[in-house]
């Protein structure tokens, strides 16, 4: 499911780059509707039909660099996957893995979470609405996992929010290109 989800997301952005430079030859071309300034941004992503959407903070860099961590956020109705990426991490082999989320306000949890690759792990969110929403009235979230901390910044996720809530509504609903970006302040 996870790469279905960033296939989509590779697809879309393929698209959007092939959309702008034929735009720019005068080729009739629909352009989907992308900021390219935007932090955040939430793609419902499906063949036929919606399937999941995915959240994430853009980022420029192939891979992530120290200080600056990758992550998404993929949903469908059933299951809410953080999936990060991290310079600081050095992991070998897939395996589950202890880890803690904590806000700014020191709410801690302890969710499962599993190795996916050398500086990646991929972290179960749960559905639970207020889980999004206790994120989007927090500045960062850290995670730490065998002795290291990482900060995810979440300045904009606010805005993005509604968003969010309306890709999940339409899951089960044919696929449109449609993406919403917002610009983190």
């Amino acid at each position: 499911m996870i790469r279905a989800a960033l296939i989509a997301l590779a697809a879309i952005a393929a698209t959007v780059a092939a959309t702008e430079v034929a735009a720019q030859s005068g080729a009739p071309v629909r352009k989907l509707g992308v900021t390219s300034t935007a932090a955040w941004t939430v793609v419902g992503a499906g063949e036929q039909t919606i399937s999941h959407c995915v959240m994430g903070l853009r980022s420029d860099a192939a891979n992530p660099e120290p200080g600056k961590p990758q992550f998404m956020i993929s949903a469908d109705h059933q299951f809410v996957l953080l999936r990060v990426r991290a310079a600081e991490w050095s992991f070998s082999g897939a395996r589950d893995i202890a880890v803690t989320l904590a806000t700014v306000e020191s709410s801690e949890r302890q969710p499962a979470a599993a190795v996916r690759g050398k500086d990646m792990i991929d972290i179960a969110f749960g559905t639970a609405p207020e889980r999004m929403t206790e994120l989007a009235a927090s500045l960062y979230l850290d995670i730490r996992a065998e002795g290291v901390a990482v900060r995810l910044p979440l300045a904009g996720l606010a805005e993005v929010l509604p968003a969010y809530r309306e890709c999940l509504a339409s899951i089960g609903q044919p696929a449109k290109p449609k993406v919403h970006s917002v610009a983190a302040r």
